[in-house]
C-alpha cells in the first residue's frame, strides 16, 4: 500500500469496506479455482486430437495401447494413478500386435534402474513417486532396453537354462530428455518428420512368430 503525502506528514490512504470485500472475494475466487485443479492448454489440445476412449475397453491399465500415457496421467490432467513413465511395446514395425511379457529396464542419470513387464495389451507404466525409496522420481535423461521374449518357428515360448524366457535386448539408441510418455515420439503414425515408429521387438526379417492377442485379454490393439 503506497503512503499518501500530506505536507509533512505522511498518512496511509484509506479503503473502503467495499474495495476490502471486492478484494477478498476475488481472492476467495481464485483460490477456489486453483483449488479445483489446474489444467494445462497444451495438454487439452493433444488429448482432444487422441478421440474418445474404445466403448469396448474398461478404463485402466489395458486401454489407450500406444497413446502418450502421462498425458492424461499427470498432474495437470488428474487421471489416476498418476504415472511418471508409461508405454506400449509391439510385435514389429508393420503391425499393431501388443507383446506381452517383455521387460522394459529404465535406467535414470543416478543410475537407479527399475523393470518393468508388458501386460497383454504390451502396456507397461511406472507410478509416479514409485521411483526409489530415496528419490520418488526418476532424474532425467533416461536410459531404456527392451528385452523381448523370444519364440520360435512353431510360435512356442523359448527358455534359457534356466527355465525362463529367453530374451532379445533391443536398446534405445538416444536418451529420454524429459516427457516420460513413450508414445510422444514413438506415435501410432509411423515413422516420419515428427516420429521415430512405435516401439516393437522384432526387426524386418526376423523370425520371432509372437502369439496373436490373447482372447482373455481386456485390451484390444489400436
Amino acid at each position: 500500500m503506497k503512503p499518501a503525502l500530506h505536507g509533512s506528514v505522511v498518512r496511509p490512504v484509506r479503503r473502503s469496506r467495499l474495495s476490502w470485500a471486492f478484494g477478498f472475494a476475488l481472492l476467495l475466487a481464485t483460490t477456489g479455482a486453483f483449488a479445483a485443479g489446474c489444467s494445462s492448454p497444451a495438454a487439452d489440445v493433444r488429448i482432444e486430437q487422441l478421440g474418445g476412449e474404445n466403448p469396448n475397453v474398461e478404463a485402466g491399465q489395458f486401454h489407450r495401447p500406444g497413446q502418450p500415457c502421462v498425458l492424461c496421467h499427470s498432474p495437470y490432467e488428474g487421471a489416476e494413478p498418476e504415472l511418471s513413465i508409461g508405454g506400449t511395446v509391439f510385435a514389429d514395425s508393420t503391425s499393431f500386435l501388443p507383446v506381452e511379457g517383455a521387460q522394459v529396464v529404465i535406467t535414470d542419470t543416478r543410475g537407479i534402474s527399475n523393470t518393468v513387464v508388458t501386460n497383454c495389451i504390451g502396456n507397461f507404466f511406472i507410478e509416479a513417486g514409485t521411483w526409489d525409496a530415496k528419490y520418488p522420481d526418476p532424474q532425467y535423461p533416461l536410459a531404456v532396453d527392451i528385452r523381448c521374449p523370444t519364440y520360435d518357428e512353431a510360435g512356442k515360448l523359448i527358455l534359457d537354462a534356466d527355465g525362463q524366457p529367453l530374451l532379445r535386448v533391443k536398446s534405445m539408441a538416444s536418451y529420454i530428455s524429459r516427457d516420460g510418455s513413450c508414445a510422444t515420439c514413438h506415435t501410432l503414425q509411423g515413422k516420419g518428420l515428427e516420429s521415430t515408429g512405435w516401439i516393437f521387438c522384432n526387426a524386418p526379417g526376423e523370425v520371432n512368430p509372437f502369439p496373436p492377442l490373447s482372447p482373455d485379454c481386456p485390451g484390444e490393439p489400436p
